[in-house]
């Protein structure tokens, strides 16, 4: 049996988009915290559907959320499959869609053609690539804490790209 979940509009004006950021002790923490992904609830915006459930969706999708009557298509921001709940933004300049931090991981096959210390890395590395879901070049500054890896970019870009971080091809 399936069980039916919620859709939720989180407007693009919602005060989740305008959170200040705290001072940091480190470039470290503050990557950490420009990366985590926003946790949205039910409060933060309104019922607007429902689904079959949550582990059918994907960030950034815009087909099969079956929610019409809007002025912009909806697209998936965020994923709660413990709650099967679904986070939708309306257009695809939505702020709940950009980012301009990601976290990699550890991924260090992915990054064996830079040839720079792990001390360069905790200052940054510069770098540009050709994400394979973009058209552009995108310059962004590369950074390394224990092996743990950050891309942080000079312009805003779909959060997508965390998705599926190996598609991006070094430049």
């Amino acid at each position: 049996m399936i069980k039916k979940g919620q859709i939720v509009e989180i407007p693009a004006e919602s005060a989740i988009y305008r959170a200040e950021a705290p001072a940091f002790p480190s470039k470290r923490d503050e990557l950490i915290w420009k990366a985590s992904r926003r946790q949205y609830s039910l409060f933060d915006g309104f019922l607007v559907g429902e689904h079959d459930g949550a582990g059918r969706f994907r960030m950034g999708q815009r087909k099969g959320i079956n929610v019409g009557g809007k002025k912009e298509p909806l697209y998936v921001i965020g994923i709660d499959e413990e709650d099967n709940r679904i986070f939708v933004g309306a257009g695809s300049e939505h702020p709940g869609l950009l980012t301009k931090v990601i976290r990699l991981g550890q991924q260090t096959d992915s990054f064996d053609e830079l040839s720079c210390s792990d001390d360069a890395l905790q200052y940054g590395v510069q770098i540009s690539f050709l994400p394979a879901a973009d058209d552009g070049e995108i310059a962004a500054t590369l950074y390394g804490f224990d092996g743990d890896y950050y891309l942080e970019f000079d312009r805003l870009v779909p959060v997508t790209i965390a998705e599926n971080p190996f598609l991006m091809r070094l430049k």
